[in-house]
């Protein structure tokens, strides 16, 4: 949704001027809030029994979470574009459970809307809906919350309803609101990507329409701090024992990246600078991790440097970037603020989210089936940050990586066809591995020139910034750009399942003449043949060069002479194209497919309980295993033979570490992720 101007009164912060006003609401909100949860405390105490002896301890609540991934997406009717969101929230990070009230304020998109609906989890209660300061009837069935308005809408106006609800939220997804401990200190989070937001707030919980604009209040026992989108504006005392703190975000927002985390945080800033400005990055962290985590989060600075020059200013220059700790196995990439485990903060992780403020946050996928275009997007964000920031081999290992976890797992496609649980939307090998390489392709086939400039008319797309985007957006900008039809590219590459195999067959005669066969097949794939541009490199004594071969059939054949002997080949040298195992013969006889390095598979990745290792012939005589910091872990050998080793990782906490392996003829490292 485009943003629309709003009345100064109605994103006005709660400034000293106005909050005397505003005040003077405390004791008509804590009445209303005490007897909501009087009236409903034999209610919540007996629902919490039925999950959890312990009342949702942090081990059972851990079991629940998981056992979740239901995609919830109730639908409402949609007559209503959102202009902006007031929340006032009481939140005890001791308890989950949520109180307060949203202000929506909407602009009707039919004429004579008589209601408007939001989606809300039948777990919390509907108390009561205020309208043009009157209260109005509400309906609370089915997971959907219908207002009443009397007297109608009309189209074109702008006009809000304030709605004060409580409860215990509900948990789908990976944990959509989340109370839990750290060094015995309470504290919670909300991770509402995909359809959690309603499991905590009432919302509008689409892809079609995005807040203009928030403010956020947030009242939380004192000692406590709590992190959200945008600007802290304030931290106020509220009582003689709780803060309210003032997050205000003037930027337009997906539903599902609203976010908040409260527990008794250190926080510390660093700054990106360019020429006369600076960008806060502001980090909340846990107090007994700050030490060791405050140098870490410097890292950031340089991917944002490189993204600035790669593809466009940080979307948000106006308000922040930061970091909030939690009790997460991986992150989150809230708009303005991630959300992270401790294990989490490294290049890898700040690399992938801090993409994502342009690619998600910015420009958010317009349907779940187009997830690809954050996930894919940000995990290719960080293959290129190995390769400007770091070196040519750190960049084809981690391509290589990818290329494994897209080969070694059931094969789909790009395209996400089951939107119904997060399971299916976050499949790791297929939006986040292939979507990258998907890009790698594209960038190979149209060249670095119009595929950079590509994704930055892509960016700047005013129909597109700050809004949704679906995949024929993005296929457009880069055709536009190039001149060049993509459109059998991504059929084969986004509808299209599996991936390519080819036999390289090259015979040379004695005067050098040399002719290059290339067939292809299909590996777990409905593609019958996959067109692609294929680097060959041909070797010889001090001599070498690669042909490039427009691929369009299988035993297309191709004559030249290169003016030297050929003793090695290499097909695809450099990692542009996703293929299963490639093989190559010179005059006949077959050679083992030759590399910068042996092509060792690790599987499955993620792991949980026992990695498996695929080598080449030879027994592995040196195994190492770095944590996140660097630091070496016990290596246990579950089972070797030949070409196969099993290293049992139950010991290992989830995390990113490094595996390094080899013979007294080859080394090589891979990276790899360890699930719970």
């Amino acid at each position: 949704m485009k943003p629309i101007g709003l009345p100064l009164d109605v994103t006005k912060p709660l400034t000293k001027k106005s909050m005397k006003n505003f005040k003077s609401m405390k004791t008509f909100l804590f009445q209303i809030l005490v007897i909501i949860v009087f009236s409903n405390s034999i209610e919540i105490n007996a629902q919490n029994k039925l999950i959890s002896h312990d009342a949702f301890t942090n081990q059972s609540e851990k079991q629940l979470l998981k056992s979740k991934d239901r995609a919830f997406q109730a639908t409402i009717t949609n007559n209503y574009n959102l202009n902006y969101h007031r929340f006032f929230w009481f939140i005890d990070p001791a308890k989950r459970y949520i109180s307060g009230s949203v202000t929506s304020y909407f602009t009707a998109t039919t004429d004579l809307i008589t209601s408007i609906q939001f989606q809300l989890t039948d777990s919390l209660s509907a108390d009561s809906v205020f309208y043009k300061g009157n209260k109005t009837a509400l309906s609370h069935t089915g997971n959907i919350l219908t207002i009443s308005l009397n007297p109608a809408v009309t189209i074109g106006k702008l006009d809000s309803v304030t709605v004060f609800y409580h409860g215990v939220p509900g948990l789908t997804g990976f944990g959509s609101f989340v109370s839990d401990l750290h060094n015995g200190a309470p504290c919670m989070w909300t991770l509402s990507e995909p359809y959690g937001a309603s499991d905590w707030w009432p919302s509008k919980n689409d892809l079609t329409d995005k807040i203009d604009s928030t403010d956020i209040y947030v009242v939380m026992p004192k000692g406590n701090h709590a992190a959200s989108n945008g600007i802290l504006v304030s931290e106020t005392p509220w009582g003689n024992t709780s803060t309210l703190a003032h997050w205000k975000h003037r930027y337009p927002i997906a539903s599902y990246l609203v976010c908040v985390a409260v527990t008794n945080y250190a926080r510390y800033s660093d700054y990106y600078k360019t020429g006369k400005d600076s960008i806060e990055v502001l980090n909340y962290v846990y107090p007994e991790d700050s030490v060791e985590l405050r140098p870490k989060t410097l890292d950031v600075l340089k991917s944002m440097a490189l993204f600035e020059q790669l593809f466009a200013p940080y979307p948000f220059r106006k308000e922040k970037f930061g970091h909030a700790q939690c009790n997460l196995d991986g992150a989150m990439e809230h708009q303005t603020m991630t959300f992270l485990g401790k294990n989490s903060f490294n290049h890898y992780i700040f690399t992938h989210e801090l993409s994502h403020q342009w690619f998600g946050d910015m420009i958010t996928c317009g349907s779940w089936e187009d997830i690809w275009l954050n996930e894919g997007f940000a995990t290719y964000c960080t293959a290129l940050s190995y390769e400007n920031l770091y070196n040519k081999s750190t960049f084809i290992n981690f391509m290589n990586e990818l290329s494994n976890d897209v080969i070694t797992n059931p094969q789909g496609s790009v395209f996400c066809n089951d939107t119904t649980s997060s399971s299916s939307i976050f499949h790791n090998s297929l939006r986040y591995s292939k979507g990258a390489y998907l890009l790698h392709m594209l960038r190979w086939i149209l060249g670095d020139h119009d595929f950079f400039q590509g994704l930055r008319n892509y960016l700047n797309d005013p129909a597109l910034k700050y809004g949704f985007a679906h995949t024929a957006d993005l296929k457009r900008h880069l055709e536009t750009q190039s001149g060049k039809d993509l459109t059998r590219f991504f059929a084969d590459w986004f509808y299209g399942t599996g991936v390519p195999a080819y036999s390289i067959q090259v015979n040379q005669q004695q005067d050098m003449n040399t002719t290059v066969t290339v067939n292809q097949t299909q590996y777990n794939s409905n593609v019958p043949f996959f067109n692609m541009v294929l680097p060959i490199k041909l070797k010889g004594i001090l001599k070498d060069t690669t042909i490039l071969i427009t691929h369009t059939y299988s035993g297309q054949l191709v004559e030249f002479n290169p003016h030297f002997k050929i003793d090695s080949i290499f097909f695809d040298p450099d990692h542009k194209i996703l293929s299963y195992h490639s093989e190559v013969s010179l005059n006949q006889v077959t050679l083992i497919q030759q590399l910068s390095e042996p092509n060792i598979v690790i599987s499955p990745n993620p792991a949980n309980g026992t990695l498996f290792i695929h080598h080449p012939s030879g027994q592995i005589n040196f195994i190492r295993i770095l944590n996140p910091e660097g630091k070496s872990e016990l290596a246990i050998t579950a089972k070797q033979d030949d070409t196969l080793l099993a290293l049992a990782i139950q010991h290992l906490h989830p995390g990113i570490y490094l595996l390094q392996v080899g013979t007294s003829d080859w080394f090589e490292t891979k990276k790899f992720i360890v699930i719970k």
